[in-house]
């Protein structure tokens, strides 16, 4: 019991005060350590590539300055399900571009995310006859919402509002794995801020251990920075699995434009995942 000087007791708010106090000068400590380690923690050198399973896919593209990440990325898993089907398509960027200034409420950076892609299909008929919009289902993970329910993320990118089925990230992770493998069509939107992402390197890796990531994500949610395809998976010769994403960044880096991202990189950074919806909700 935390007392005065004559030993009566002293008030509940001397100790709250006495709490923060102490807390503050901690929490300072760890976000300086963390900014600091941020700018100086050195990036991984360059997995050993022993094997890899990638789909058929076609050449990488640039979005250039343009905020388009959105539209290549689902265009590019709409072509890998084509490919999953014995069939052949290499869709272009024009007939987005071409229809966005009838969007009016669409914000002047022409940022949105992939679902916009598939309601833009749905109400120009653009790309007629190469996907059912309905095709894919849109997934999301929510650690402040239930998880297996409908959710609608606060977004300034999701201005449509579209609806996310809110899944535990475990369980996404599983699908995705589960949808690559099988040479689905899937498209990725999360967070690229992080230390361990490196278009330059082409990689993106976690530096920060577990226990640290949940607590990151817990304070700091991943943010909706971009999009890519996934395309295949990768193992390097210490056995740490990979993804590999089809980005729209052109062919500058070591794999030509493709990126290695850790299963665990997209466990943590994940914003969105569009899935062939018979995967998810198998009839």
């Amino acid at each position: 019991m935390v007392t005065q000087g004559n030993g009566t007791p002293r008030p509940s708010i001397y100790r709250r005060v006495v709490t923060v106090g102490l807390l503050l000068p901690v929490a300072v400590m760890a976000v300086v350590a963390y900014g600091l380690w941020f700018i100086t923690a050195p990036l991984p050198a360059g997995p050993r590539v022993v094997a890899v399973d990638i789909s058929p896919l076609t050449p990488v593209k640039n979005q250039g300055r343009t905020q388009l990440c959105w539209a290549y990325s689902m265009l590019a898993a709409i072509e890998t399900e084509h490919f999953s089907q014995g069939d052949s398509v290499n869709l272009s960027i024009e007939p987005v571009a071409d229809i966005l200034p009838q969007e009016s409420a669409m914000p002047p950076s022409r940022r949105a995310m992939g679902q916009t892609l598939l309601n833009l299909m749905r109400r120009h008929g653009i790309y007629s006859g190469v996907c059912d919009p309905s095709a894919f289902i849109p997934l999301c993970t929510m650690h402040s919402k239930p998880y297996g329910q409908w959710v609608v993320p606060d977004l300034p990118d999701n201005w449509e509002h579209n609806p996310f089925l809110n899944m535990h990230p475990d369980t996404l992770l599983e699908l995705v794995v589960q949808a690559v493998e099988a040479h689905r069509g899937v498209c990725w939107e999360g967070d690229v801020s992080e230390r361990g992402f490196s278009f330059r390197q082409g990689l993106a890796v976690t530096l920060l251990p577990s226990p640290m990531l949940w607590l990151k994500s817990v304070i700091h949610p991943p943010t909706d920075d971009h999009c890519m395809a996934i395309v295949g998976m990768a193992q390097s010769d210490d056995g740490t699995r990979y993804f590999i994403m089809k980005n729209s960044w052109g062919e500058g880096n070591p794999y030509r434009g493709l990126m290695l991202m850790t299963l665990d990189y997209l466990r943590w950074n994940t914003v969105a995942i569009y899935l062939p919806r018979d995967l998810v909700c198998p009839e």
